[in-house]
């Protein structure tokens, strides 16, 4: 009894973590918000992980840093967060398009419509009209609106 009572006592603990540092965040102090998405994410939260990386990305409160952004953002998307895939597959768009894609594709399917947008948009590239139409309406159904216009356009294109 006493482990489990220890074990929810962390769970709260950590879930303090994240949410000290979406308040931090929201008051800009960056340093607090740093401090506390990173305990977060050390602790398995993948959406402290994507917060953290787009600190590092932005460089809010430090000096930009691309490939620490990038490893939060994996490690975020490994733990099941679909803004960390999204914002590692924004990364490797212009360096690594088939791990970008790749990326991107374990966004969608986690429910990121932007993610699915931009995945349809690689399939568009490679005239793979069905397949796009399929994410860019599953991205409009999220309700992302590029997605809705991508989809309405490809549709009125007749290449469907």
């Amino acid at each position: 009894m006493k482990k489990i009572l220890l074990l929810i006592a962390a769970v709260f603990a950590l879930g303090g973590d994240f949410e000290d540092g979406q308040a931090a965040y929201d008051r800009s102090d960056f340093v607090v918000a740093r401090e506390k998405f990173a305990a977060a994410c050390d602790a398995n939260n993948g959406l402290a992980c994507a917060k953290l990386g787009a600190l590092y990305q932005l460089g809010k409160d430090i000096l930009p840093d691309t490939k620490k952004a990038l490893e939060l953002y994996e490690k975020g998307c490994e733990l099941g967060s679909k803004e960390a895939c999204s914002g590692a597959g924004g990364i490797y768009v212009s360096s690594d398009k088939e791990k970008a894609r790749a990326l991107l594709n374990k966004g969608c399917e986690l429910g990121d419509g932007f993610s699915c947008a931009t995945a349809g948009s690689y399939l568009l590239e490679e005239k793979k009209f069905k397949e796009a139409y399929a994410l860019f309406e599953k991205a409009c159904k999220i309700g992302d609106e590029l997605g809705c216009q991508f989809a309405s356009d490809l549709k009125r294109s007749n290449k469907l």
